[in-house]
């Protein structure tokens, strides 16, 4: 395996916090779980970069009144199916044993900007930017790359890889020898009451949760993976939107075909607000020169963050004994987790890059959400929250009054 590369230091933690052995026995169970762990946070990488990027559109596309799919809304489709690897992903690792080895909100877990990619083959290094033809396609559509021809390129050190299907490939061998030397005993450790089984969120994109629970139900889970990100077949650029259910007529782009329609100007970008690259808080927003930036930015990131703890309560929480028209705390948070990302994180996200920086340039700067750890009090989470926003308020009023975020945050659980 290859361990020393000339940017070592923008390697992110969970490399050394789970690693991954590709000579290791297949059979060893902690390997699998590490190599989990690591593809969920190869999943969790894109969010940022790709909010980031849409965040940066003002406009949705050329006509108003028939407006056609336009890179807003494919990059939203392209997000939404990555929070549905993502939690795919935990299910995988809740279906193994792994279910307490992973948090989602970690400062060592959480991503950040500029990175490398998780064992990419070359080094391809990750960025939060505005949306441009260029991201896209020297980014964006690298990571999301497709199935390679390998007669034609050079070989691969061991432990890195060209593209993401050929991580979830080694995955899977590790799953099915588990499978068949422990005679389907693995499955054992599965704490499946656990697992994400509903997708209320899922918008434009398609496919849904898989409760894992034995070989099939964990290779169909990484099928919706591997399918809605490169494809089945460079050949074919269009896949099924139920991937375990495949209907003709009923397809959709995988992500990589999605960029490239964006890079080859099929799908416009309209006008792209000018904001930073990979922006942090202590460099761009200092809160004696831009107080309003440095306030709304802290909004921004403590509710992302917070979004990513509710997750992980989720993920601690039972959906056993549900039923419908009676109260359910499970249910609760999964519904209040989707008001936290729709109606909380996007319209902060919106309300900073609509606003110039107090800059001089020939170019107006504006500002962006940084999407960097925030460390929440132990208690009291959701009071801090509110405390943030009426903070920011007195810059944006538009975050208080009905429907607003000041009012979806009263209307969180405090977990």
């Amino acid at each position: 395996m290859v361990t020393e590369t000339p940017t070592q230091e923008l390697v992110p933690p969970v490399m050394s916090l789970a690693p991954v052995n590709p000579l290791e026995d297949l059979k060893n169970l902690g390997q699998l779980q590490n190599h989990l762990i690591q593809a969920a946070y190869l999943e969790m990488s894109t969010v940022p970069m790709y909010l980031y990027a849409m965040f940066s559109l003002e406009t949705r596309g050329y006509s108003q009144w028939a407006p056609g799919m336009g890179a807003f809304r494919l990059i939203r489709s392209i997000v939404v199916e990555e929070m549905l690897h993502l939690s795919l992903v935990r299910n995988l690792l809740v279906a193994i044993g792994g279910r307490n080895r992973i948090k989602f909100y970690d400062k060592d877990f959480m991503p950040k900007y500029p990175s490398l990619m998780l064992h990419r083959w070359p080094e391809l290094m990750l960025h939060l930017g505005p949306c441009t033809k260029k991201l896209v396609k020297d980014v964006f559509m690298e990571f999301e790359l497709p199935k390679q021809d390998l007669t034609t390129l050079e070989a691969v050190p061991d432990g890195w890889y060209r593209t993401i299907g050929e991580f979830y490939e080694g995955v899977g061998k590790r799953l099915a020898a588990l499978d068949q030397s422990t005679g389907g005993a693995i499955w054992e450790l599965n704490e499946a009451k656990y697992q994400y089984v509903d997708a209320y969120w899922n918008k434009d994109g398609g496919g849904g949760p898989v409760l894992v629970h034995d070989l099939k139900s964990a290779q169909d889970a990484m099928k919706i993976i591997v399918e809605q990100g490169e494809g089945i077949d460079p050949k074919n650029p269009s896949v099924p939107i139920d991937p375990l259910k495949p209907t003709p007529g009923l397809d959709e782009l995988p992500h990589y075909t999605k960029f490239k329609r964006i890079a080859d100007g099929v799908e416009p970008l309209g006008f792209v607000y000018n904001l930073p690259t990979d922006p942090k808080t202590a460099e761009h927003y200092d809160p004696k020169t831009e107080p309003e930036a440095h306030s709304i930015n802290n909004l921004f990131n403590a509710a992302y963050c917070y979004t990513m703890h509710m997750l992980d309560v989720i993920y601690d929480t039972s959906w056993e004994g549900m039923e419908a028209n009676k109260q359910n705390h499970r249910y609760h948070l999964e519904r209040t987790f989707i008001s936290l990302m729709q109606g909380v994180l996007v319209t902060v996200a919106e309300t900073m890059v609509t606003s110039p920086l107090n800059i001089t340039t020939m170019i107006q700067e504006h500002a962006a959400p940084t999407f960097e750890f925030y460390q929440l009090p132990a208690t009291g989470k959701k009071a801090h929250l509110i405390k943030l926003c009426e903070q920011a308020m007195h810059y944006f009023p538009k975050l208080g009054g009905d429907n607003s975020v000041l009012w979806l945050l009263n209307k969180m659980p405090d977990v």
